[in-house]
C-alpha cells in the first residue's frame, strides 16, 4: 500500500486510540477491498469449502439454518445465492425467536434425516447446539457451522467444520466479524474452488456484509471496517433488486453514512423477525419481480409502524411503573419480540445494563442489553445455572428459564458488580474557534464509519461560556456555546448535565457536525460531558 498522507488532526486522534506505528494508521485510513485477507487464511475455512464443493458436485441435499435477525438473514442470502449460482437446490430456515429456542433442536436434526438431507449449513447461529450437533454425527449429516458467538468449543463433535473466532488461530483483522461476514469469506473461498465466477461474483455483494455488520453492532476494526466502508459506497448502486426497491421506498439516499443504516433501515429489516416473520425480509432479497418486491416491502413498512407504536406503548408503561430503578423488568407479555430493542433503548438513556424479559408457560423470555463500558461476562457466568438457554455476546444476550429462578435472577441482577471499560472522555483538545465546515469535513471522510470500535471522535475544549436556549424537547437541552470569537449552537442529550440558564463557564467534551442547505454550512456542536463548571461571563 502506498503510503498516503494524514492530517495533523486525524493523527492526534488516532494516537489518542492507540494506533502506534504509520502502517496502523495507513492501514486502518486506507484500507479497501483488495485489502480483504485470503479467506482460506482462517482456519478450517478451506476444509469447509471444500466439503460444500463436494456435496454440490454429488448433488446432495443441503439445508441452510440460519438465525432470523439482520445478521442471519443476510448470511443465509449470502450462501443461498451462491448455491443458486452454481446449480445447487437448498432448502432454509430462519429461526423465530418468539417461541421457539435460541439452538438448534434435536428433533429438527431427525427431520433432516428423514427428508434426505446431509449436509447442514448453519449461519449465524449452531456452535452451542451441542445435542444437535451430537444427533447430526450420529445420523452421518455433516455441518458446517459459520457462527461468530462465543461458545465453550472443548465439547464440539470433531465429525463437524467450525468457522468461528473463538477457535484459535484468527487474525485480528477477522477476529470480531458477524455472522454474515463469516458468511461473505465463505462464499469468496467457494469462489476459488469453484471457476466460472467473472461475471457474477457473490463476494462482490459487499453490501450485504455492511449491513449485517452495522445490525449486529461488532467493532468497526479489522475487516469489519472495510466491509461498511465499501458497502456503503456500493449499496446505491446494489444489484439486489428488493434492497434497492426499500431503500428507494424510505428515500434512503447517497451519499450513505453508517447512521443512515443503523437508523434508517436496518430497524426496518428487523421489524418481521421480532414478530415472528423473518423470512420475509430475505424473500425480499431474492425476488426478482418488481409487482411482489412491493408488496413484500409495504408488509415490511405495516409490520414496522406497529412495532413503533408497540414500543412507545411499553417504554411509556416501564418508565410511569418505576421498574426502571432496579434495570430488572418482567413484562407480562407485551415485550414478546422487542425485549432487545426496549433493553437497548432503556440502556442508553440510563446508562446502565438492563434485562427486560416476559412469562408465559412458566417459561421466561428475554434479553440483556448493556450500554458500552458494561460487560456481561461476570453476571452471565452467575446466572447461566438457572438458564434452559443462553446466548449472545458480552454487551447482548438473549435467554430462557423456568420462572421459579425469576426472583434468584432478580437478587443477582440488583447486587450485580459490572465488569466495566469505562472508555476515555475524549481525543485531543480541539478550540472551538479552529472549527470549519472543511476541518469537520475532513474529520468525516477519514475517521468514518462511525460504530462501535470508532466512535465519532470527541474533543475537548476549556473554559467555554454556555448559555441555555429554550427548547421544545425537554430530553434534549439546547445551549449556545461561546469562546472568543466563536459562537456555536449546542445540544446535550443528558439535560441533567446542565441546569444553569447563563454565564456559566465550563470545560466540554464535544463532537461538532454539519448541516448543508442550499450549499451552505451551519456548524453545531453535541456536548458528550460538561466538566468544572465556573462561574463567569458569557460576554
Amino acid at each position: 500500500m502506498e503510503k498516503q498522507p494524514v492530517p495533523d488532526i486525524i493523527r492526534k486522534i488516532l494516537t489518542a486510540r492507540g494506533f502506534e506505528s504509520e502502517e496502523d494508521i495507513q492501514t486502518f485510513l486506507f484500507s479497501g477491498i483488495s485489502s480483504l485477507s485470503d479467506p482460506f487464511s482462517i482456519p478450517d475455512m478451506k476444509k469447509a469449502c471444500q466439503l460444500l464443493m463436494a456435496a454440490a458436485e454429488r448433488g446432495e441435499k443441503i439445508f441452510v439454518y440460519g438465525d432470523g435477525d439482520v445478521d442471519g438473514i443476510c448470511a443465509t442470502f449470502l450462501i443461498l445465492s451462491f448455491l443458486d449460482t452454481i446449480g445447487s437446490e437448498a432448502s432454509f430456515y430462519l429461526t423465530h425467536r418468539l417461541e421457539e429456542n435460541y439452538e438448534i433442536e434435536e428433533s429438527f436434526i431427525s427431520d433432516l434425516k428423514k427428508n434426505g438431507y446431509t449436509l447442514l449449513i448453519t449461519v449465524d447461529c449452531g456452535i452451542s447446539s451441542i445435542g444437535a450437533l451430537r444427533k447430526a454425527e450420529e445420523y452421518g449429516i455433516k455441518c458446517i457451522v459459520l457462527d461468530h458467538h462465543p461458545a465453550d468449543t472443548g465439547n464440539l463433535p470433531g465429525f463437524h467444520v467450525y468457522i468461528n473466532p473463538c477457535m484459535m488461530g484468527w487474525d485480528e483483522s477477522v477476529s470480531n466479524l458477524c455472522g454474515a461476514g463469516i458468511s461473505f469469506k465463505f462464499t469468496a473461498g467457494m469462489e476459488q474452488l469453484f471457476p466460472g465466477f467473472r461475471d457474477k461474483k457473490i463476494s462482490d455483494m459487499i453490501e450485504i456484509a455492511c449491513l449485517a455488520t452495522l445490525a449486529d453492532f461488532v467493532p468497526l476494526s479489522g475487516e469489519n471496517r472495510i466491509f461498511v466502508k465499501e458497502g456503503l459506497k456500493r449499496l446505491h448502486f446494489t444489484s439486489i433488486r428488493g434492497l434497492a426497491a426499500i431503500m428507494e421506498y424510505y428515500n434512503i439516499k447517497p451519499p450513505l453514512y453508517a447512521r443512515d443504516i443503523t437508523m434508517k433501515l436496518n430497524p426496518k429489516l428487523n421489524s418481521p423477525g421480532r414478530i415472528g416473520k423473518p423470512e420475509i425480509v430475505l424473500e425480499l432479497l431474492l425476488e426478482k419481480d418488481e409487482a411482489s418486491i412491493r408488496k413484500l416491502i409495504a408488509e415490511i413498512d405495516r409490520i414496522d409502524r406497529e412495532r413503533y407504536r408497540q414500543i412507545a406503548k411499553i417504554m411509556k408503561e416501564i418508565e410511569k411503573s418505576g421498574e426502571a430503578e432496579t434495570g430488572f423488568i418482567v413484562s407480562g407479555g407485551n415485550c414478546r419480540g422487542y425485549g432487545g430493542i426496549i433493553a437497548s433503548r432503556l440502556a442508553g438513556k440510563y446508562k446502565k445494563p438492563f434485562m427486560v424479559c416476559y412469562e408465559k408457560d412458566a417459561k421466561l423470555r428475554g434479553s440483556i442489553r448493556t450500554p458500552d463500558g458494561f460487560y456481561l461476562t461476570g453476571i452471565s457466568a452467575e446466572m447461566e445455572e438457572y438458564m434452559d438457554e443462553m446466548g449472545g455476546h458480552r454487551n447482548a444476550m438473549g435467554f430462557k428459564c423456568s420462572s421459579v429462578h425469576m426472583e434468584k435472577l432478580k437478587k443477582i441482577w440488583i447486587n450485580a458488580r459490572w465488569e466495566t471499560d469505562v472508555p476515555m472522555n475524549w481525543d485531543c483538545e480541539l478550540e472551538l474557534e479552529e472549527l470549519s465546515p472543511l476541518l469537520i469535513k475532513e474529520i468525516l471522510q477519514y475517521m468514518e464509519p462511525f460504530g462501535k470500535g470508532n466512535p465519532a471522535p470527541l474533543f475537548l475544549c476549556r473554559e467555554v461560556c454556555l448559555k441555555s436556549i429554550r427548547s421544545e424537547e425537554p430530553a434534549e437541552k439546547k445551549l449556545w456555546a461561546k469562546k472568543g470569537n466563536s459562537f456555536f449552537e449546542a445540544y446535550i442529550e443528558d439535560s441533567s448535565a446542565f441546569t444553569k440558564t447563563g454565564g456559566e463557564k465550563a470545560d466540554i467534551c464535544y463532537t461538532p457536525y454539519l448541516r448543508e442547505f442550499s450549499g451552505l454550512y451551519r456548524i453545531f456542536i453535541k456536548i458528550a460531558d460538561i466538566i468544572n463548571h465556573s462561574t463567569g461571563s458569557a460576554g
